[in-house]
């Protein structure tokens, strides 16, 4: 689980807090097996050099990585993200959406990101579920007609611009104060 706030162990460094779900596998893993495998995906994330900066050095950027790093660690089936770049500024949120792309496409894993940003779920996604404004229900599936790899050209395509009117026109009446 990758969460919106970054939810890193303060007094464990980039390494530790990589290393923190492999000390809770059911089938434990050595010490150097452990180190091995957090060393690989904090690689993997662009932070090679940055194993022992605890999270107040780092950027948020920087902190989010260390938390996707940490969730693809432990190889999970499914990667779940709570709009793991709503705390992002717009620059390093498009970094990490590139970057989340490159690996969930590398490692073949399937995630299941939450957003409220129409153009990060058509970026991001291969199928798109919009839910109502409270009671939560489903309003709208779209498949997302894209190929992969993806590239921020897309963002500005007369398909892209039209998925995401239909996504706003649909979603606009239960905007509330």
């Amino acid at each position: 689980m990758v969460f919106q706030g970054f939810d890193l162990f303060p007094w464990r460094t980039t390494l530790g807090n990589v290393e923190f779900g492999l000390e809770l596998l059911e089938t434990p893993l050595s010490k150097g097996e452990r180190l091995d495998r957090a060393r690989y995906y904090i690689e993997l994330v662009g932070l090679r050099g940055f194993e022992d900066v605890y999270p107040f050095q780092l950027s948020g950027g920087m902190q989010q990585r260390v938390g996707i790093a940490r969730a693809l660690a432990i190889h999970p089936e499914i990667l779940l993200m709570d709009e793991p770049f709503g705390a992002l500024d717009v620059q390093t949120r498009d970094l990490l959406q590139d970057e989340l792309l490159r690996i969930l496409d590398r490692d073949k894993k399937t995630a299941l990101f939450v957003t409220h940003s129409i153009e990060e779920a058509i970026y991001l996604a291969d199928r798109i579920i919009v839910f109502s404004a409270r009671p939560a229900r489903i309003q709208l599936t779209l498949e997302v007609p894209f190929p992969r790899p993806r590239t921020d050209e897309l963002k500005t395509s007369p398909e892209f611009l039209e998925i995401r009117h239909a996504i706003w026109e649909r979603l606009k009446g239960q905007v509330h104060d």
